[in-house]
């Protein structure tokens, strides 16, 4: 007869068993199906921020959050010391495009890297409806992130991602999109990158399976992980901002010479 121990042991084995022997190549693949669902999914079009769309319908909201993000590109150049343009600016997981939108006046070049082909298409209809007709759309096959290597020239002014860290498949493939990230810049390259934080609860941990089940909190970093990962990709960390609400780090990076 198994005694209590034992028959916790098993009920935790049932609860964890086939799902957590997942791949991150399958996890990617389950992402690529999620978030290419916004192409029909009302629910995944405000996920992605989709101008119009759920919390989007209010129009303010959408500009929101580019604004906010252009503020903190700011701060960055003033951290950086950097007078010269963004000339080229690459965005990872650009959604509906409230970021391209919101920093239109400060690139000549956009490039959006996604898995969704639906949002990229979505973003290049919002800048067309303003006027840029030049988005390079960059949809890459989700388990190899390091494909965009072969799309993209390197030299990039600016690098971008927001609320998308937090919706990859893994912390191993995040670490990997930061060394593709690391590879595009130029030499005095800068970057802000968003992460969500574990701040060590059930809800904000680092999920192994199940995507579609936690596609919001899929990945989180420690803080000092992260920051760390950071300077060990090649990148000078400068600051980190926190919105504890929603768990978000915001890191100000600019390329180690």
């Amino acid at each position: 007869m198994m005694n209590r121990l034992q028959r916790a042991v098993r009920k935790l084995a049932d609860q964890v068993a086939p799902e957590a022997i997942e791949s991150e190549d399958k996890i990617a693949r389950d992402a690529s199906a999620y978030w290419s669902g916004s192409e029909s999914d009302t629910q995944r079009r405000d996920y992605s921020h989709w101008r119009g769309e759920g919390r989007y319908a209010d129009h303010s909201v959408w500009d929101s959050i580019g604004q906010d993000h252009r503020r903190m590109f700011q701060e960055l150049k003033l951290l950086c010391g950097r007078e010269k343009p963004v000339a080229r600016m690459v965005e990872w997981g650009q959604g509906g495009g409230s970021n391209a939108v919101a920093f239109l006046e400060e690139y000549s070049e956009f490039t959006g890297v996604d898995i969704s082909a639906p949002n990229l298409d979505e973003c290049d209809r919002q800048l067309r409806s303003r006027g840029y007709e030049g988005m390079r759309k960059v949809c890459i096959d989700a388990p190899n992130p390091e494909s965009a290597l072969q799309k993209i020239e390197p030299g990039i002014d600016f690098f971008l991602s927001t609320a998308v860290f937090q919706h990859f498949p893994g912390k191993e493939y995040g670490l990997r999109v930061l060394k593709v990230a690391h590879r595009l810049l130029a030499d005095d390259g800068i970057a802000l990158i968003q992460t969500r934080y574990d701040d060590g609860t059930e809800h904000y941990k680092a999920k192994k399976h199940s995507y579609e089940k936690d596609a919001i909190t899929f990945t989180s970093y420690g803080i000092a992980e992260f920051w760390k990962s950071c300077e060990n990709t090649g990148f000078e960390p400068l600051f980190v901002k926190l919105q504890p609400r929603a768990n978000y780090a915001f890191y100000y990076l600019k390329k180690r010479p």
